[in-house]
């Protein structure tokens, strides 16, 4: 379980799950809205609800499994990713 959940932070399926979040609202106003759909628009965006519900249960499963892990055996996890910028006088592409 270590290796699978360590290629993602937790801020990472966060941002997943909102972006699936905002797609499932969006789905479901158009299905369950005051306006009429076709039976095929229908029929596709019921697909597309339950696809997108799937996710979202994957999403949160992942994101339980991850907190889990970080609390009880955080050792082969990458919990951040440093980001080495450089600015200044430490960039060596621009000469001062």
């Amino acid at each position: 379980m270590a290796r699978t959940l360590a290629t993602e932070t937790l801020g990472a399926l966060i941002d997943k799950l909102s972006i699936v979040n905002l797609k499932l609202w969006h789905c479901q106003e158009l299905l369950y809205g005051d306006n009429e759909q076709p039976p095929d628009e229908r029929r596709r965006l019921e697909e597309k609800n339950a696809s997108l519900l799937e996710q979202r249960a994957r999403l949160i499963e992942t994101i339980d499994r991850w907190i889990e892990q970080a609390t009880t055996d955080p050792t082969d996890m990458a919990i951040t990713s440093p980001q080495n910028k450089m600015y200044g006088r430490f960039r060596t592409d621009v000469e001062l």
